[in-house]
Order: structure tokens, then C-alpha cells, then sequence
């Protein structure tokens, strides 16, 4: 099932005003919407509630982490991006074992 969340959803949560931005951080949302939903995908399984509550804010969570890592600044900021990039590639390793 799809991750039910939008950039909207993503840009409160990180208390941006999508109608004060441009195109490119909407834009940027999106695909972080689009990795949040691949990461769930391999962490949960396929068929996740989308609708489920928890997972619309792990979803919410995810990206924005994922948004605010993209120039990482600090220490926190550092760790969390490659903790989040280690748990992608792992998954990606671990579905890739599956198609053989």
C-alpha cells in the first residue's frame, strides 16, 4: 500500500510554508516522500497500512530527516543521515538476495 502522505504533511511538520517556497523544496519533498515510502516498504514489508496513523508519522518522520540531512551540518545531523542511508542499503542487500 502507498505511504498516504504529502509534502504538505512533510513541510508542517518541518514548519515551512509551501505557498512561500519555491517549486524546487516541494520538489524535494516529494522524492523524500518517495524514499520515506521505499524505506518503509523494506523495513515493514510491503503491505503496510498507509493509513494507519503511525505510519503516516514514521512516513512524515523519515522524510523530513531525509530533507533536513540533504547539506549535512552537524554531528546529530551527520549520524542520523548515515544511519538512515546504512538501514536503505541494507535493504536494497537484502531484497536484492531474494530475486536470486
Amino acid at each position: 500500500m502507498a505511504l498516504n502522505i504529502t509534502a504538505q504533511d512533510v513541510a508542517e511538520y518541518l514548519g515551512i510554508d509551501l505557498d512561500e517556497v519555491d517549486q524546487v523544496v516541494n520538489n524535494n519533498l516529494s522524492r523524500q516522500i518517495s524514499a520515506a515510502e521505499s524505506y518503509l516498504s523494506g523495513a515493514i514489508g510491503k503491505d503496510y497500512d498507509g493509513e494507519d496513523a503511525r505510519v503516516k508519522e514514521l512516513g512524515i518522520m523519515i522524510a523530513a530527516e531525509l530533507y533536513n540531512s540533504r547539506g549535512v551540518m552537524s554531528t546529530r545531523q551527520d549520524a542520523a543521515f548515515r544511519r538512515i542511508a546504512s538501514d536503505f542499503m541494507m535493504q536494497l542487500r537484502l531484497e536484492g538476495r531474494g530475486d536470486d
